[in-house]
């Protein structure tokens, strides 16, 4: 299931969210690497990306959560540490197709920079349309594959927010920043 909210936050929460940022603190390796498995063969590959962990609960997490809870009609958990801020800049070189069914039942993303601010870094579910302009939230089963597109000019804010199932064992820690 893909769910597209447009307008989902207000320009004062994008605001706060931009200036929380200035202020937060990096994951400390200031990269996270990501688990890809083909075959027998695992390998692990660097993201070029700012990677904020937001660790305490915001308002804004609960109403996430209501529509997700609402649509996929399960019961989700949230744990502060499960909302992240990811800062593309540079030559980015995005995020390879992947899915986060290991730590998420419903996984959510949201735009924090207007069209104008950068050039790529587009938000892609495979096999899906999915459009993500400022503000707007993409909610999809975790385990779709999706990938963020290289940046190709400017800077890019969005945040993500991963919501295990009630009952749901988190079993993998390899998305954790190393």
């Amino acid at each position: 299931m893909i769910i597209t909210i447009q307008n989902f936050i207000s320009h004062e929460e994008v605001a706060f969210w931009r200036h929380y940022v200035k202020f937060a603190t990096m994951n400390p390796s200031s990269e996270v690497t990501l688990k890809k498995v083909v075959g027998d063969k695992e390998t692990l590959t660097k993201v070029d990306r700012r990677y904020y962990s937001i660790n305490s609960h915001f308002p804004l997490f609960s109403e996430v959560k209501r529509v997700a809870e609402e649509n996929w009609k399960q019961k989700l958990k949230y744990s502060a540490s499960y909302g992240q801020i990811m800062h593309y800049f540079g030559k980015s070189k995005g995020l390879e197709e992947h899915a986060e069914p290991n730590i998420s039942t419903v996984s959510c993303s949201i735009n924090l920079s207007m069209d104008h601010e950068y050039t790529g870094a587009k938000f892609e579910i495979k096999d899906a349309n999915v459009k993500l302009p400022y503000r707007a939230a993409v909610f999809y089963d975790s385990s779709l594959l999706h990938s963020v597109s290289p940046l190709v000019s400017g800077e890019k804010l969005s945040m993500v927010v991963w919501l295990p199932g009630k009952d749901q064992k988190v079993r993998d820690y390899s998305w954790r920043a190393t």
